[in-house]
């Protein structure tokens, strides 16, 4: 066999780099799950201090520390491995408000189907969702809390005294939306399952009393009384085209006349490759659920229009914050 080419070895290596990226993953979610993190909290260990808290094979253990001091996700020094403050408030308190324990979760839980992308793609099959869920939902509760303020700033409320959420999941965005604006009335709408987190939620905030909440199918819901405004938060991409119209379409005969919606989402670029997280967004949603796709600003924008609603605008929020919100009308 002839002997490699400096060429040959230089394009081995920058497909390996990107081959070889997981690694990364696999030795934090390591980390995480073994509560190092939380260990190293209190102050650098060596093995034998975090051998003694963790247990399990300790060569092993060992392996995977080194392994993150090499993908530099830990130090190393006088034989005491150690955790930067921003790894550690993220992931080794879960009082912190910074904390991403959950969305750590839900990513290992997703990465066996990543993985699976091939043989999915062949074969049609999905993993089994109700598990994932689960998991999505808590995850999607901490992102949601990180980033709900920013809707409640940026889309102007001022004229809204009742709202729908539909769809609502943990709550998280209508929560912060009446502790922005209290004279807000808001029903949070969803099946009997995320409601239950939504109630939790809603009880550890202290606002239970402010909110009222209905388990029900969005689209086989009646509403007593029309609302002035409908939220719609990072669910469409959940549902694929067909049933995004649907929930849309439904959605005008929640909305009083003059009222407005909102749809909130992670939204991709017309040429469906950028941002970042979007991109990946729609990834993930191929792999783990039946129907799911991202979408894009123009996709939303002619749902809402072919659905009746006008006058729509697109609200931007800040570059770290992957959402942004279409927000329409209903004629009067």
């Amino acid at each position: 066999m002839k002997t490699a080419s400096l060429d040959t070895v230089r394009r081995q290596a920058a497909t390996l780099q990107v081959a070889e990226r997981f690694f990364d993953s696999v030795v934090l979610f390591a980390l995480f799950e073994l509560g190092v993190f939380e260990h190293l909290a209190t102050g650098a260990k060596d093995l034998d201090a975090l051998h003694a808290k963790i247990g399990g094979d300790r060569h092993t253990l060992e392996a995977i520390l080194d392994a993150a001091v090499a993908l530099k996700i830990l130090t190393r020094a006088d034989a005491r491995y150690a955790a930067s403050e921003a790894s550690i408030d993220t992931l080794g308190r879960p009082d912190s408000p910074a904390y991403l324990g959950e969305w750590i979760t839900f990513l290992g839980a997703i990465g066996p189907s990543l993985l699976g992308l091939g043989r999915m793609t062949r074969s049609g099959e999905r993993p089994d969702g109700e598990t994932l869920a689960r998991v999505r939902t808590r995850a999607m509760d901490v992102h949601a809390r990180t980033h709900a303020g920013e809707l409640a700033e940026r889309v102007e409320l001022s004229t809204t005294k009742t709202l729908l959420d539909v769809g609502c999941g943990s709550g998280a965005y209508s929560l912060a939306i009446v502790e922005r604006h209290p004279a807000i009335e808001a029903t949070l709408l969803d099946l009997a399952e995320p409601i239950a987190e939504a109630r939790r939620f809603a009880a550890e905030r202290g606002l239970e009393g402010r909110v009222q909440f209905v388990a029900a199918d969005a689209l086989a819901y009646v509403p007593d009384r029309a609302v002035d405004t409908v939220l719609i938060s990072n669910l469409l991409h959940m549902l694929g085209e067909v049933r995004s119209r649907e929930l849309v379409a439904r959605c005008v005969e929640f909305v009083a006349p003059g009222g407005r919606i909102i749809v909130q989402g992670e939204y991709l670029d017309d040429e469906r490759t950028s941002p970042r997280w979007p991109t990946l967004l729609n990834l993930v949603l191929r792999a783990v659920t039946p129907v799911g796709r991202n979408h894009t600003v123009a996709e939303a924008t002619t749902w809402l229009r072919d659905a009746g609603f006008v006058d729509v605008e697109h609200v931007r929020f800040s570059p770290w914050n992957a959402n942004s919100a279409l927000v329409a009308r209903r004629p009067r």
